[in-house]
């Protein structure tokens, strides 16, 4: 089977011939380089044989299409620049946010010949996913990057400043869609960073994050057929709140190591609350790290997560593959030991 016909059938519900298999991973030290960024994402996606390609844009690529200044760094270890000022800086830059033509944009032109680039490689054979955030994780970029503090006091302030720019980030967010599925996507990977009760009240995501997604996931029905969900962070997740959004597939940490491992979600609490494509079951930052750099260690580890992995899912409609992003710290060699296992252990009988 292709790639393609894989993930096709494990979303239709016919039957495939292993469960699947992707990973991802930063590339800054080329992903604001179309023809750098391309080869490398496709000696990436082969070198590992991958199941489908997460375009691994810049995390703040939107907020440098507004206009941010930012400092990037040369370290291959590090993915984030340096924020020397940041698009949004007042209440009422929030509330003035503008809607951004990706045609007369230079960062979304960037993007858009990267996903035609790589859809016309694959020719259809391998799934492709451009990578969206919600417009709320958009408008915390705009602020300030990772950090969630001050759009929660924009939240509690100005409600109507914040609606404001969430319909600008949401216009924005459609028309680049439009290009990219013009370029020959197949889906999206859509990231929420507001998918924690620790973050936001229930009221505070009905209000603010839910009719965002729906309608920009409802925009692109019946002209995408792959769009994954991931929810960032590992605590305290609403899964409950996204079971709904019209998506094939959910991602998220499932098996990091946190202080108290009972606030994490397990494959088989949501394998019990839906039937979506479920992807994950590695623990990105400790599964390929080996003190004494042992292979046949660390495919072991992977093995103990895949087989860990199936058992709760309780059927093959699953893809091993990181909660978030791999780890850029280690030699991308030891990515290839997660084919490896599926090979061994994830073939269907």
């Amino acid at each position: 089977m292709t790639k393609t016909e894989r993930l096709r059938a494990m979303v239709e519900k016919k039957p495939f011939d292993r469960i699947g298999l992707s990973g991802w991973v930063h590339m800054p030290m080329v992903d604001r380089n179309v023809r750098d960024f391309t080869k490398a994402t496709i000696d990436f996606t082969d070198n590992n044989d991958w199941d489908f390609v997460k375009l691994m844009s810049n995390g703040h690529y939107f907020a440098d299409a507004y206009g941010a200044k930012i400092r990037w760094r040369n370290d291959p270890k590090e993915w984030s620049g340096e924020f020397l000022e940041y698009p949004v800086k007042t209440p009422e830059d929030v509330a003035n946010l503008p809607v951004i033509d990706p045609d007369t944009n230079a960062v979304f032109q960037r993007e858009i010949q990267l996903a035609k680039n790589v859809c016309g490689h694959y020719h259809g054979d391998v799934p492709v996913l451009a990578t969206i955030f919600t417009p709320l994780t958009w408008l915390q970029e705009m602020i300030s990057s990772t950090n969630p503090a001050p759009v929660m006091q924009l939240m509690a302030e100005h409600p109507q400043y914040v609606h404001k720019a969430l319909e600008a980030l949401l216009e924005t967010n459609k028309k680049l869609l439009d290009r990219m599925i013009e370029a020959g996507i197949d889906g999206i990977f859509l990231s929420t960073q507001w998918g924690c009760r620790d973050l936001i009240s229930k009221a505070a995501q009905d209000e603010f994050c839910h009719p965002y997604d729906l309608e920009l996931l409802n925009y692109i029905k019946g002209r995408t057929w792959f769009n994954m969900f991931h929810i960032h962070y590992c605590e305290n997740l609403t899964f409950g709140e996204y079971l709904d959004y019209p998506i094939q597939a959910l991602n998220w940490e499932n098996c990091t190591r946190i202080p108290d491992m009972s606030k994490l979600t397990s494959i088989k609490q949501v394998r019990e609350m839906t039937d979506k494509v479920l992807i994950g079951g590695i623990d990105q930052h400790h599964d390929f790290h080996n003190a004494e750099n042992d292979r046949d260690a660390i495919k072991e580890t992977l093995r103990r997560r895949l087989v860990t992995a199936l058992e709760e899912c309780g059927d093959s409609r699953f893809i091993f593959a990181p909660g978030c992003a791999l780890p850029m710290d280690v030699d991308r060699y030891v990515f290839t030991l997660m084919r490896e296992v599926v090979e061994e252990e994830g073939i269907l009988k």
